[in-house]
């Protein structure tokens, strides 16, 4: 895994590097922070598609932005600041549409009394509630989103 440049000098040389136009230095910058930009993009779009094209994005409009960015604001929340503007903008071009979610039990647990009980189911139900939650999340709009 890389791991974002750690010593503020050599960001620093890397930025203006990058601001003077090269993108080797730019891609060294911004490569260690791709995949949680990815990650994310996905918490807000709900799709590794349109996660890993919004983290393209991202990087594009902060290629075309890199001359404006502050040094007093951290590299990486400029980062995902453009991230999350990104998504915010996808989000407003799509047409809303209802996705179907399947029911919840009448009391979800009721199976945890059986004596037939066994880890995978459980582990099973704790992944089925957490798509749930993440489906929900996705009929916020953007901005709610966002915020989560």
């Amino acid at each position: 895994m890389k791991t974002p440049v750690s010593d503020i000098g050599e960001q620093r040389f890397l930025l203006a590097c990058a601001q003077a136009g090269d993108e080797r230095a730019f891609r060294r910058l911004v490569e260690p922070y791709r995949r949680a930009l990815e990650v994310h993009c996905y918490r807000m779009l709900g799709s590794a598609q349109d996660a890993e094209d919004m983290a393209q994005e991202t990087l594009l409009r902060a290629w075309r932005a890199l001359e404006r960015f502050e040094p007093r604001v951290q590299f990486q929340t400029w980062l995902y600041r453009i991230a999350t503007n990104a998504c915010l903008d996808e989000l407003e071009r799509r047409p809303r549409r209802p996705e179907p979610v399947d029911p919840f039990p009448d009391r979800p647990g009721d199976e945890t009394a059986s004596p037939t009980y066994d880890p995978a189911a459980r582990y099973a139900i704790r992944e089925g509630m957490e798509l749930a939650l993440l489906r929900a999340i996705q009929e916020l709009p953007g901005r709610q989103r966002a915020v989560l």
